[in-house]
């Protein structure tokens, strides 16, 4: 699809400057933005790439007049409050919006007569809905899901192919699932019992609230006998593992490879960078950074960020690499001090002690002769 810069800027409500009769094809980063293309500018850090840019336009945000930030002659350029929303929303009207989304049950899927289907929802082929499962309104289940018994989907969800949701998981509005994750398996639980390590009965339950993303190849375990639950707007990246009985705050961003142990409690507005593990039992508090491959043995207050195994404020831990780093210099030194004490030792005259042995430094009793060198 073809659109004028003029038509585009009209499109995302934004202020033309330049030639709005300029031809745009396709809407692409400023480092592959060639002629007929638009670009976007997210800060001003990335400004000084327009002046190179081929590219026939660009959105900008409200802040790059005011810098004067010199760019290419001739370009057109489009200023918005939000650049990324714009940009997307023109990629997306250059692409032609794709293809129409179907709905329906498909034969070839399988729906228990007892599960509910809500209106404008679609099941793709080999889709499987347990009894007294329930999709609701609009919601997506791509091929090869498996939805369990009583397992309940709000409006707006998206499974992807291949998600298991165990039986009594919940997930509330626009909840998007991808492809490999299982949601509601049993927790790693076990007692010993005459030596033997027994199984506890997980009979416990999922939740998931509403807006949350769950990337590909997670697990998130149910609870031995309450709820597992995540909070509303929480992303979890690809690889993630959320044991049973943990309660995950609202907007937790939790990156690849990130480990919760069981029965942990997290804030608000938690970050996990990635591969951060988290000892069972922890509580961390509202707003905290956790550093890629963090261990966290003990609770984080609010608002604190950490690094390192054991995870301790990031502040520290930089000292504590700055010292690493000086290792090897600093064994060299001792290295070189150990030789000059030895040479030294050896210029030093033998003293017979009280006790018979001989030493360089005289009787402990009587002071040393500085002319006995």
């Amino acid at each position: 699809m073809v659109a004028t810069v003029e038509q585009l800027a009209a499109l995302v409500s934004g202020r033309l400057e330049g030639d709005g009769n300029v031809p745009i094809r396709s809407a692409r980063t400023v480092d592959e933005a060639g002629p007929g293309d638009i670009t976007f500018i997210e800060n001003e850090r990335y400004a000084k790439l327009l002046r190179t840019s081929p590219a026939s336009a660009a959105i900008v945000g409200p802040h790059f007049r005011a810098k004067r930030t010199p760019v290419k002659e001739h370009l057109a350029v489009i200023e918005v409050d939000d650049p990324i929303a714009a940009f997307i929303a023109v990629r997306k009207h250059l692409s032609g919006g794709g293809k129409a989304r179907w709905v329906g049950v498909h034969p070839q899927a399988w729906v228990a007569p007892t599960a509910q289907v809500g209106p404008d929802a679609a099941i793709y082929p080999f889709a499987y809905v347990g009894d007294q499962a329930e999709v609701g309104e609009g919601s997506t289940i791509h091929p090869g899901a498996v939805l369990g018994d009583r397992v309940k989907i709000g409006r707006d969800c998206v499974i992807h192919p291949n998600v298991v949701l165990y039986p009594d998981v919940v997930l509330e509005d626009r909840v998007e699932v991808h492809s490999g994750t299982v949601l509601g398996a049993d927790g790693f639980g076990y007692r010993q019992v005459d030596g033997k390590h027994v199984k506890v009965p997980h009979t416990g339950r999922l939740e998931v609230g509403s807006d949350v993303e769950i990337g590909a190849n997670c697990t998130v375990d149910r609870a031995t006998f309450e709820a597992t639950r995540i909070g509303e707007g929480t992303k979890i990246d690809n690889l993630v593992m959320v044991a049973h009985n943990n309660q995950i705050g609202r907007h937790n961003l939790l990156c690849a490879q990130v480990g919760i142990a069981g029965s942990c409690k997290t804030g608000d507005y938690v970050v996990m960078a990635g591969q951060a593990g988290i000892k069972d039992k922890t509580t961390i508090g509202d707003g905290v950074v956790i550093g890629a491959q963090a261990g966290v043995h003990r609770n984080i207050p609010s608002g604190q960020q950490v690094l390192g195994s054991p995870a301790i404020p990031v502040r520290e831990q930089r000292r504590l690499f700055q010292m690493i780093a000086r290792l090897p210099d600093m064994h060299k030194q001792l290295r070189e001090l150990t030789a000059q004490i030895e040479a030294v030792s050896a210029l030093l005259p033998m003293t017979p002690h009280h006790d018979g042995t001989v030493g360089g430094f005289g009787d402990a009793d009587e002071p040393v002769d500085p002319t006995g060198f």
